[in-house]
């Protein structure tokens, strides 16, 4: 009851105007930080029509507040929206960064891992997996206000706009530590995470994770990661990145077109190793055409008369 006044107290002090837009209004809102507005349109919305959507966007939302009676809120419509969800979309929604501390996070994970293996089957490493999702939680956790004042960064010409996102920073390069701290034990408890033993965005974790790291780090694990793509056990753009990456480092041609760089304003990718061959070495991994990634994941033309 007490989760239902503090909503109905945020729609009153902001007078809202009942309408079929309140939820890309809310949307709009919550992209420029403006996050009570924001938590009043959504609240809006459920009042004139309540659905498991909107509700995943009232518990988001006010997670994101991070005071102990909005962690409260946002579990009580996390509950609510999730009750037809068998996915493991939750698990690693970085929104939820305030609550996955909190006993009740725990509740969460148990019931969408029950759901999950009841429709898809067993999960055979169930602790890595959720330390796992715990993991990318807390590597991008902060994104939201980080990404934020990023692009105010950007608008006033190389300044934040409030010395707020120091600490912010701070706690990202702390997560980022523990984050490989664990990672690091995981790795010499298990091995790589594979496709078999955990849910397939879990076992990304470790490679995004390793990715964020140094060189060092990189060039010790890749092998593990390489081992686990040629037993079919790992996501070959995650492969292609990592071993792209450590060869660009090491001042070397990639293989797999997968780094890029500026030239002018324009991004290009890195110089590629005998480019007339890119797309069968592609492939040979499990990779479409690189002008077709490139294109849809950058919108950069690129054809291979570039490279010649």
């Amino acid at each position: 009851m007490k989760k239902l006044i503090t909503l109905l107290s945020i729609m009153i002090s902001v007078q809202i105007t009942f309408a079929q837009n309140h939820v890309s209004k809310g949307d709009s809102l919550k992209g420029e930080g403006l996050l009570m507005p924001a938590l009043a349109e959504y609240a809006g919305a459920m009042m004139e029509n309540p659905t498991s959507e909107k509700s995943y966007r009232l518990a988001s939302t006010t997670a994101l507040l991070w005071t102990s009676q909005m962690r409260d809120t946002s579990f009580y419509f996390l509950n609510y929206a999730l009750q037809n969800d068998s996915t493991l979309d939750v698990l690693y929604d970085p929104d939820f960064l305030s609550l996955i501390d909190d006993p009740q996070w725990k509740h969460i994970e148990d019931l969408q891992f029950e759901k999950y293996e009841a429709k898809t089957g067993a999960i055979k490493n169930k602790p890595l997996a959720r330390a796992l999702f715990r993991m990318i939680i807390k590597d991008q956790g902060f994104m939201y206000a980080g990404n934020i004042e990023r692009r105010k960064y950007m608008q006033n010409g190389g300044y934040f706009s409030t010395p707020a996102i120091f600490p912010v920073l701070a706690m990202e390069e702390k997560n980022r530590e523990e984050n490989e701290s664990r990672l690091f034990e995981l790795l010499d408890e298990y091995g790589w995470p594979t496709t078999s033993l955990v849910p397939e965005f879990a076992a990304a974790v470790a490679a995004l994770i390793v990715n964020h790291s140094s060189y060092e780090i990189r060039k010790k694990y890749f092998p593990m990661l390489e081992e686990a793509l040629r037993k079919g056990e790992a996501q070959p753009l995650r492969y292609a990145k990592m071993c792209d990456r450590l060869l660009v480092e090491e001042g070397k041609e990639q293989l797999y077109g997968t780094q890029l760089k500026f030239e002018g304003n324009t991004r290009v990718p890195q110089t590629i190793e005998d480019p007339v061959n890119v797309d069968k070495r592609r492939a040979e991994i499990g990779l479409g055409p690189l002008n077709v990634y490139l294109k849809n994941r950058f919108d950069i033309d690129w054809h291979l008369t570039q490279e010649n």
